[in-house]
């Protein structure tokens, strides 16, 4: 151990037990008292910001119910302008005509009634006694009332001289309960002077409830408290309550005051219940910002509480980082050592240069004068150039021999701020076993072929010889004992149905051993192209070709075997040009409609082939069985069969598939499956379209499986 570090452990130990020695408790309550003042602060803001909100709300919300206010003061004046205007236009025929009779009368107050349905009573009073009145059967009690008197002072003084205005009295309680508001009106009959006197008075009784219906005053109602007060009594003091409830008054109300020649009224009004105290979703506002505000605070906890783990975290990465079976080491932007374990300094510090604040090139150049890297001994220049290049340019992965023999991998990689972090790991074993793997895999791909190779040659014979044989018929051995046979007539007719007997028999033994033989035959060439897969060796054979040369000629070939298990084979295609091994595309098709027919046992398949703009898809759709979606990625890979028991009612070896994906991405495409149980598969094999100058672009799944569809 140097001095360096021997001082640097100290300070860090020192620095370690002044650190612990600080009361724990006082840390605690600073960062508690910064955080509390934090907090205050933040909800006054918070509560500031909510009163401000809550005045803004309120204002619009007077605004809104001024607004609605004035609609209804509109209403109002209109309807109280009819009743008005009705009660002028009957004092003004009276006036005219003081000598009314009953039946003019009651004709003029019927067609009133008629257009005003909540009049409940026409009166007409000479001399403020009621002498006729408008439906008599339900207001007789009102003949002969004078004690009106009182309440027509105000009529008979003042303004009613000076400008003939009546006035609106009410609500008043009626005999059955109900309320009524009445509309008075002083009468002047012109004078033989020239001037006017005073006749008496017409009057209106008006339904209080249906007066506020037609004067839309529930409908407001429905979402305010409405109070309609009256201040032109006699009394210039006094108010009356037309309608609504005083208890507006105390609630801040909204007022609007208006006047018409009967009276000077004033509306004022409140949400139902009064104002709101808060704003809508108060609640959940402040629960929002209880949950920032205690989000902030956790945050800010938590930042001041990583002051007190830092080193604790500091002292934690240096022992993982030493705990590494691996040999670790990081530099700064400017390449200097900052951090490394022992395994590091076991695997590059042959020379001694491994310590803090050296330079990487300087540790390389050390190990290079001392001799420690076999690959660079008599080039050393040459290698520390080439070195220095993969350095700087980009991440360095090689695979470097220590002195000693073993071999290890160098990974360095650059960081965003320039520095670098390195690994180096020791894969001696690693690589023996490799080495050892490959060429067990050598040895296993050779023997596949020679195996198949040395199969398939006598399996042609005898093949040829089956096929010899089920033409039996044609040789000429066959040919001279049927002759022999026939020149003894005495015989020939029992001994020939023998002979054919025999004939057919040793016809359908060579055609189950011709079609065994070929079956045989399929998985040997199966197995010798998987060999040539997996080694490397499968050459293709490319040409500019037709989809038509290369689809249709197959699916004729194919047509008797799908049509012998009863299966329908249809064609869809569009004729297009592709870049492809004919041999090797015919074989896939070949394969798929094969494995289409073996699954398949009602129904059909059909063969289709379309093109996008950049590749041509062909499909092979059956309606079989199916395959199970958990198996649908499974079917490409070698060897895999969906039933894999020992009983399976289906054989193959499970190349098939494997095969003819491994050709389809040979020519730059791909294969894709798609099934439904019960309904069917469909095979895709994607190939590009020759393209001048440009790679082939395969198309993405959507695009697939609409054309498919």
């Amino acid at each position: 151990m140097t001095a360096l570090t021997k001082a640097q452990k100290k300070r860090n130990s020192m620095t370690q037990v002044s650190f612990a020695a600080r009361p724990k408790l006082q840390r605690i309550l600073g960062r508690s008292l910064l955080v509390g003042f934090v907090a205050a602060v933040m909800i006054g803001i918070t509560a500031k910001i909510e009163e401000l909100s809550y005045e803004s709300y309120l204002r619009d919300l007077k605004l809104e119910a001024t607004v609605n206010l004035i609609d209804v003061r509109e209403q109002i004046s209109e309807g109280v302008s009819d009743y008005v205007l009705a009660l002028t236009e009957l004092a003004t025929m009276v006036g005219q005509n003081p000598g009314v009779s009953e039946a003019e009368f009651s004709a003029v107050a019927a067609e009133l009634t008629t257009d005003i349905p909540e009049v409940r009573a026409v009166a007409v009073a000479p001399d403020l006694t009621v002498e006729m009145v408008y439906p008599l059967d339900k207001n007789a009690a009102m003949m002969g009332q004078k004690d009106v008197q009182d309440e027509l002072h105000y009529i008979l003084t003042g303004r009613v001289l000076q400008a003939g205005e009546g006035r609106i009295s009410g609500p008043d309680i009626e005999s059955d309960g109900s309320r009524t508001i009445t509309l008075k009106k002083a009468v002047f009959t012109s004078s033989p002077t020239g001037g006017s006197k005073f006749w008496g008075i017409v009057l209106l009784k008006i339904d209080h409830t249906a007066a506020l219906q037609r004067l839309g005053i529930p409908e407001f109602e429905e979402n305010y408290d409405l109070l309609i007060k009256d201040f032109s009594a006699a009394d210039p003091g006094a108010e009356r309550i037309l309608a609504g409830d005083t208890a507006v008054v105390d609630r801040d109300p909204v007022e609007i005051a208006f006047a018409f020649p009967f009276g000077r009224w004033t509306l004022a009004a409140t949400p139902e219940g009064g104002w709101p105290t808060h704003r809508p979703g108060y609640l959940a506002n402040w629960i929002e910002r209880s949950i920032m505000i205690a989000a902030s605070l956790f945050a800010l906890w938590y930042i001041m509480s990583l002051l007190d783990r830092r080193r604790l975290a500091e002292k934690l990465l240096s022992t993982g980082i030493e705990a590494l079976d691996h040999g670790f080491v990081m530099f700064d932007a400017d390449r200097r050592l900052i951090a490394f374990n022992n395994k590091y300094k076991q695997l590059a510090g042959g020379s001694g240069m491994v310590k803090i604040g050296t330079r990487y090139e300087d540790i390389v150049k050390a190990n290079l004068a001392a001799g420690l890297i076999p690959d660079a001994v008599g080039r050393e220049e040459e290698w520390y150039a080439e070195w220095s290049e993969r350095f700087e340019i980009k991440a360095a992965d090689k695979e470097q021999v220590l002195a000693d023999g073993r071999l290890i991998r160098a990974y360095d990689r650059p960081m965003a701020d320039g520095s670098v972090v390195g690994l180096r790991i020791d894969i001696t074993d690693l690589k023996k076993a490799q080495i050892a793997a490959e060429a067990a895999n050598k040895a296993k791909t050779d023997f596949m072929g020679v195996l198949s190779h040395e199969l398939r040659t006598p399996l042609t014979v005898i093949l040829g010889h089956a096929q010899l044989a089920k033409n039996i018929r044609n040789m000429p051995v066959f040919k001279k004992l049927k002759a022999e046979i026939e020149s003894h007539p005495d015989s020939a007719g029992e001994t020939l149905p023998k002979l054919e007997a025999m004939n057919d028999q040793i016809v359908k033994m060579m055609e189950a051993l011709e079609r065994s033989g070929n079956h045989l035959f399929t998985l040997i060439s199966e197995i010798l192209d998987f060999a040539k897969i997996d080694s490397g060796t499968l050459s293709m054979e490319m040409e500019d070709v037709t989809a038509a040369s290369v689809v249709d000629s197959v699916v004729e070939q194919m047509r008797p075997m799908v049509e012998e298990k009863g299966l329908k084979l249809e064609l869809d295609r569009v004729d297009c040009a592709i870049h492809a091994d004919t041999k090797r595309i015919q074989q896939v098709i070949i394969n798929l409609i094969s494995n289409a027919s073996k699954f398949t046992d009602e129904g059909g398949i059909s063969v289709s082939v379309k093109q996008t703009d950049t590749a041509v898809l062909l499909s092979v759709r059956d309606t079989g069985i199916g395959i199970p979606e958990d198996q649908l990625k499974k079917v490409f890979e070698a060897f895999h069969q969906v039933d894999n028991s020992s009983g399976r009612k289906y054989g193959g070896t499970g190349l098939g598939l494997a095969i003819s994906r491994d050709i389809a991405l040979a020519h730059g495409g791909d294969m894709v499956a798609t099934s439904v149980m019960g309904e069917g598969s469909t095979f895709t094999l994607t190939l590009p379209r020759p393209q001048v100058k440009s790679l082939p672009v395969k198309p993405d799944a959507e695009e697939i499986e609409a054309l498919v569809a």
